[in-house]
């Protein structure tokens, strides 16, 4: 009976789970989604690059939605089995609350163990073939993109012209430059040809200058220089490709060690790392709030109600923005050192997890919790007012 019951329950709670993680994970994923299409329009990436990119950056989304989508999942569930009386059915067979929870316990820890998975190994993975895949995406158009006879300004900082190229995307005649990519200095640059080269190792498209000049204008000093070369390698940064996306990382896409590492740089220079600090405890501490979902999904869930989907969903909405809001202000105030980092990412999971216990217990003594009760109420009236305003329309 028990186990019957236990599969029941995750069979009822696994599509929901599903449905919430691509909702949310879609809706984080949309501003990503629209500026990989216009790398498609712009740069000429294939559906095949972009489904890459979006695989290779969803681990740093997964391990927001699964939490977020566990706590949907249960609460709308139990919401459905509360309003159809199955709960009370269940309940009048012999068993507790309690039992009940089992499957969830079970649901909860998996959903934690794989976001842990996602935090230690999805996130370095994705980084590294993220890198990798737009790499080749900017460095394979590069070449391709320097027309002749037009003013490329494809490169941050350069304008490139370029009077024949004979052989396309690679070999190039009559080469003219501006450089402004020193604000004080500003550097003219012509060259009889040039090549343009990948460097995979290091991830730079090197421009090969052969045979030309350098004119060099110093605004600090008012001084003109000109300088002659054989041979002279120019670094080109591939920014408006890069800036499609972002050429830098930021904090919360960065892997566990890549955040380590960050944080002993910037105390090495001298700097504050508590930004990095609050990152990584807030990296530790987020594969538990699906247990801490869990914990308190369920007595909200049982709370007596008409209607379990409805209501179960704006719950849901409401826990997570009370969750993430005091993430915020814990976080706030670790930056402002008034606490110490460890407790912006834990913080919220200790008082979560005491409130889910305290309601798992007065679930389980069915003893009502007002303010939940009351937040119901209110629901009801606001659900009752619309009917009665759409009638009358």
């Amino acid at each position: 009976m028990r186990k019957t019951v236990h599969f029941y329950i995750l069979k009822e709670i696994f599509p929901v789970f599903l449905i919430g993680l691509m909702v949310f994970t879609i809706i984080l994923l949309m501003d990503k989604i629209l500026k990989l299409i216009e790398l498609i329009v712009t740069r000429g990436g294939s559906i095949k690059t972009v489904v890459l990119l979006i695989a290779f950056i969803s681990p740093s989304f997964f391990i927001f939605t699964i939490p977020t989508a566990v706590l949907l999942g249960i609460l709308i569930t139990f919401g459905r089995l509360s309003g159809d009386s199955e709960i009370t059915a269940f309940k009048a067979s012999g068993m507790s609350l309690y039992q009940l929870s089992t499957p969830i316990s079970f649901f909860s820890i998996l959903a934690c163990l794989l976001t842990g998975l996602l935090v230690y190994y999805g996130l370095p993975w994705g980084n590294r073939g993220f890198k990798a895949t737009l790499y080749l995406l900017a460095t394979s158009r590069a070449g391709v993109e320097i027309k002749e006879r037009v003013f490329n300004d494809m490169f941050d900082g350069l304008v490139v012209y370029v009077d024949k190229v004979p052989i396309q995307g690679k070999r190039m005649e009559g080469v003219l430059i501006y450089d402004e990519r020193d604000k004080e200095t500003r550097n003219t640059i012509f060259a009889k040809e040039g090549f343009i080269f990948n460097d995979p190792k290091s991830q730079e498209v090197i421009l090969s200058l052969r045979d030309g000049e350098i004119h060099r204008y110093d605004s600090k000093t008012d001084l003109f220089q000109k300088i002659r070369f054989d041979t002279y390698d120019l670094k080109l940064e591939l920014a408006k490709t890069f800036s499609v996306i972002g050429n830098k990382l930021r904090d919360y896409e960065l892997s566990i060690e890549e955040l380590k590492e960050k944080a002993a740089t910037v105390e090495k220079q001298g700097e504050d790392a508590t930004p990095q600090k609050i990152e990584l405890h807030k990296r530790y501490a987020v594969p538990f709030a699906c247990i801490v979902f869990g914990l308190i999904g369920i007595p909200l869930g049982v709370q007596p109600r008409r209607s379990g989907k409805s209501y179960g969903f704006v719950l849901s909405i409401l826990v997570l923005l009370t969750y993430y809001i005091s993430l915020i202000f814990f976080e706030g105030l670790a930056t402002k050192k008034t606490i110490p980092p460890f407790w912006a990412g834990w913080a919220p999971n200790f008082i979560f997890g005491g409130l889910g216990l305290y309601l798992l217990i007065k679930a389980t003594r069915e003893s009502p919790f007002k303010p939940v009760v009351w937040l119901i109420e209110g629901m009801d009236r606001i659900r009752r007012q619309w009917r009665k305003i759409s009638d009358e329309l």
